[in-house]
């Protein structure tokens, strides 16, 4: 059995261990299979799924926020815009044109 350790005090494979498991990149691994075993654990708590439904709402509560804030955007945009028309019809035709077609359109 002599060739089976790289010593004669018989701590070959005890240093060969511990080399190995003080590399870095095992120590990386290592550390992240603890990591993704203990956030798996965390996970499956009632906390953790409460945590996650009220951030989902949160969210989709910001979502719709967003989305009414653009709608109010677009609609001030709309009436801005028809009013521009409106303006620039008075300045082209005068006042007394653009009452005359909007009778017209109505009729």
């Amino acid at each position: 059995m002599a060739g089976y350790n790289d010593n004669d005090n018989g701590l070959g494979l005890t240093n060969k261990a511990v080399k190995f498991f003080g590399q870095t990149k095992v120590k990386y691994f290592i550390g992240g299979m603890v990591a993704a075993y203990a956030i798996k654990k965390i996970a499956e708590t009632d906390a953790a799924h409460n945590a996650a439904v009220s951030l989902t709402a949160g969210a989709l509560e910001l979502k719709d926020s967003i989305e009414e804030g653009i709608e109010n955007i677009k609609e001030d945009a709309e009436d801005i815009h028809e009013e521009a028309k409106e303006k620039q019809q008075i300045e082209i035709f005068g006042p007394d044109d653009i009452e005359d077609k909007d009778e017209e359109k109505t009729e």
